[in-house]
């Protein structure tokens, strides 16, 4: 896909994103999604690429917006050049995965590239309403779910849709398959919510604690602010107040979340979305590719990056 050298400046850092290895999650959602209707991997190649570059031209944008300066573990884009050759990197991945996904042999090229479209909207959507929460003293549970719905569940959804399309499935079977996309994406983000302030950085592969210190509107801080005691409610309070949050300051946050109950209604909401993404696959044939997608959802459930 990516033969291009010249210009460099775009080029190098497009080849330095891809290389810097990851799940691979969504493309292997896609190419599951299609065996469990019944059809062939093969087809749904360049879709799975598609869905791939997609992901990484967010990941970029997402990096210069929150300001992370790594990311797997290695310097960020913005932070190895700068932002406007991360900007231009990413812009340069969203035609990419239009390329490849238009490669694709089917005849639902169009409903496919209609999905495809939508998905990349309602992340933009989701991505925005992410930043404006920043600036808010106050989220409701319902705000976040609508939030992560449309910046992480809205992506992982698409892909089985596509995945489903290209694998011929009848549209009881992409229904179905939506379903599990959204549940299984909004325990992917409850998770990663969970591990930003739960595991070690050198495991983690980003900045340890990065939401607290940008203030983000997690999960996790949405819950412990509805369901702390006053107390509680208002030494977190004193945190968000502040110009700038350190090391130090994060591990008390994460022992009032732990206090207040926040991470084990986390672990028990992860689970629960997590479930109910198994419970969607029922409604498709017993056929033996599904296993693949029950096994995935174990993986998931059990990550710790």
């Amino acid at each position: 896909m990516l033969t291009r050298e010249h210009p460099q400046s775009l080029y190098e850092p497009i080849r330095y994103t891809l290389q810097g290895g990851g799940k691979r999650l969504r493309p292997i959602l896609l190419l599951l999604a299609a065996e469990a209707v019944g059809g062939d991997y093969r087809t749904a190649l360049p879709a799975a690429t598609a869905v791939e570059l997609l992901h990484n031209f967010t990941l970029i944008h997402d990096d210069i917006m929150d300001e992370d300066d790594t990311r797997r573990g290695r310097p960020t884009v913005h932070a190895k050049w700068d932002n406007a050759v991360a900007l231009l990197a990413g812009d340069g991945l969203v035609a990419l995965a239009y390329k490849s996904l238009l490669a694709t042999k089917t005849d639902r090229l169009a409903e496919m590239s209609r999905v495809f479209t939508d998905g990349i909207i309602e992340l933009c959507e989701g991505q925005a309403l992410d930043r404006e929460f920043e600036t808010r003293a106050r989220v409701s549970m319902p705000e976040y779910m609508e939030m992560i719905a449309k910046k992480t569940s809205r992506l992982l959804s698409m892909c089985v849709q596509i995945g489903a399309m290209i694998g011929k499935a009848t549209d009881d079977q992409i229904r179905a398959l939506a379903v599990y996309g959204t549940n299984l994406g909004i325990a992917f983000q409850i998770q990663d919510d969970l591990l930003d302030i739960t595991v070690d950085q050198a495991v983690l592969g980003k900045d340890f604690g990065s939401d607290i210190q940008q203030k983000k509107k997690t999960y996790l801080l949405v819950d412990a602010l509805e369901q702390a005691d006053p107390d509680s409610r208002n030494a977190l309070d004193d945190y968000l107040n502040k110009d700038s949050i350190d090391g130090a300051m994060i591990l008390q946050v994460r022992q009032i979340f732990g206090t207040v109950g926040t991470l084990d209604r986390a672990q028990q909401a992860i689970r629960k979305y997590i479930e109910e993404a198994e419970a969607s696959l029922h409604v498709l044939d017993r056929h033996s590719k599904i296993a693949y997608l029950n096994q995935l959802l174990e993986l998931v459930l059990k990550r710790n990056a």
